[in-house]
């Protein structure tokens, strides 16, 4: 599997710092990647979403540990644990990709960092854990975005609900709530190919592209999309 990878993210004007932050991995033909936002509200947010972004993507680089959602379940709770102390009020959305030479795909979600497919036209696969959709089926463009009934807030461990398919290729978004809430679909197109928003009230907005290509050997090709908050320990080759 050959696996492509950019990062495009821009700081909001809502906290000092862009708390959107992601990372990736790859040992033995899997390859993990990671979004993690950190809440708004809170004054250490994204040093918290940094922490849990690199503390994945370290553990899955060194462990030879066979794949599985359960596993990392696990593993994500550990790494709550050993965040609490440092980060005692931390909230975050995470979203995590893993995907084999085989294609095989698992998507954990928890809080409001989607997954999508993207052709032309950006397709979300998953809802984003609100109290909106907690309630019904509602559209992304109903949606309430600041009441999230799951989370990765340290006050509390809530399981990431998972989402598994045999096969995968073609290009995948991992993406912040500031792309997917903020930006309408014109805008998002304008923000892949590399335009910044000018809004004077925006959020953190930020998207990790994947193509995948299933009938290649296995390599990681980064991207430079501009940005510094993006955490890789995998033997990747820069564009």
């Amino acid at each position: 599997m050959k696996i492509e990878a950019r990062w495009l993210s821009q700081k909001g004007t809502r906290t000092d710092d862009n708390r959107d932050h992601a990372g990736i991995a790859g040992r033995h033909g899997e390859f993990l990647a990671i979004v993690a936002d950190g809440a708004t509200t809170g004054s250490n947010n994204g040093g918290y979403a940094r922490a849990i972004v690199e503390a994945v993507v370290d553990w899955f680089a060194r462990t030879n540990d066979a794949w599985g959602h359960e596993l990392i379940k696990a593993k994500l709770r550990e790494i709550h644990q050993a965040l609490r102390k440092s980060f005692p009020r931390g909230s975050a959305s995470i979203i995590l990709c893993h995907v084999t030479d085989k294609g095989s795909l698992t998507v954990l979600h928890s809080g409001d960092c989607l997954f999508g497919r993207h052709d032309g036209q950006v397709h979300w696969q998953i809802k984003p854990h609100t109290l909106a959709n907690a309630l019904a089926d509602m559209p992304l463009d109903a949606t309430t975005r600041h009441l999230l009934t799951e989370s990765f807030r340290s006050r509390e461990f809530m399981a990431p609900e998972v989402l598994v398919e045999k096969k995968a290729s073609g290009t995948l978004l991992l993406a912040t709530d500031g792309f997917w809430a903020e930006l309408t679909e014109i805008e998002q197109e304008a923000f892949l190919g590399g335009g910044k928003s000018a809004a004077p009230d925006r959020d953190d907005r930020s998207v990790l592209q994947l193509w995948l290509s299933a009938e290649e050997p296995s390599e990681i090709l980064l991207e430079d999309g501009g940005s510094t908050n993006f955490y890789v320990r995998a033997q990747a080759y820069q564009k």
